[in-house]
Parts: structure tokens; C-alpha cells; sequence
């Protein structure tokens, strides 16, 4: 089996990603226009400023869009995580999701956001946590999970 990427995007990191691309490009422009007007030493300051801006811009909206789970023939990968990041199929007893949707105005963010519970075989249980996501991904990613357990059993 090929690799499989399957790309966890919260809808929240999505649009303040997308607003702050926006307001850097905007800025860019801002910059631009406002060194060609005017040749100064804070308009120059201004344009390597943005410069960095929208270098920093470019690495975090690759890093946000980098971030899901690789499907390997004989394990899984979670990229956006540094530690427990690999598990292997043969490994894996079952697993559970968990996602808080229960309205409430105290919760935070962290309270709402998906989890993925694998009991593995030797009775110990590792929670890795995926962020905000819908439940249509997380179903999407338990399916997926769950199919290639069963077909490393196989």
C-alpha cells in the first residue's frame, strides 16, 4: 500500500490562518506602495519588516496545512505530533474517539477538541489529542484507522 495523508484541519486554525495571510498580503502591498511613494528610512524599515512577515506567513500556513495522519502498510504516523507520534496496526487492540459537543459558555477550546483513544495490546492506552475538528473528520479518521487495523489483521 502507498502512503495515505489524511490532512486534520481545524475550521477555526483555517480562517485565523486565512485572516492572517490576508493581512500580511495587504500590508505587503501597504509597504510596497508606501516605499515607492516615499524613499525613507522607516519605509525601508516598514518593507523588511513585511518581508519577514510574510516569510513567517509562508512557513506557518505550510506547518497548519502539513498537520494529519500518514498511513504507512504497517503503521500510522500523526505528523504534527513529537512524541508518540508512530503507532504500529499489529499493536492496537481498538479504538476510541472523544469529542465534547455539548453546549456550554464556560468551556474552552481545549475541552472541545477530538481525541483519539487507542487501546493497544499490552493493556496500556495511549490518547493523542487531534485539535478541533468536526465530526465528520474524526468519524473520517477512525474509519480509516479501524480499516487498517483489519487489514493488518489479516
Amino acid at each position: 500500500m502507498k502512503k495515505k495523508f489524511m490532512r486534520i484541519l481545524s475550521p477555526i486554525t483555517l480562517a485565523v490562518v486565512a485572516v492572517l495571510d490576508i493581512a500580511v498580503v495587504y500590508f505587503a502591498f501597504f509597504a510596497i506602495k508606501k516605499l515607492i511613494a516615499f524613499t525613507t528610512r522607516y519605509a525601508v524599515f516598514f518593507a523588511i519588516m513585511e518581508l519577514f512577515a510574510f516569510v513567517v506567513s509562508i512557513i506557518v500556513t505550510k506547518n497548519v496545512l502539513s498537520q494529519g495522519i500518514v498511513f504507512y502498510e504497517d503503521r500510522l504516523e500523526f505528523t504534527s505530533l513529537d512524541d508518540n507520534n508512530i503507532v504500529k496496526y499489529e499493536d492496537i487492540d481498538r479504538i476510541d474517539s472523544q469529542k465534547d459537543n455539548a453546549a456550554s459558555l464556560v468551556k474552552n477550546f481545549v475541552d472541545r477538541q477530538s481525541k483519539i483513544i487507542f487501546h493497544l495490546k499490552d493493556d496500556s492506552i495511549l490518547t493523542v489529542d487531534i485539535g478541533l475538528t468536526t465530526n465528520k473528520a474524526l468519524k473520517k479518521i477512525c474509519n480509516e484507522i479501524n480499516e487498517q487495523i483489519s487489514n493488518a489483521d489479516k
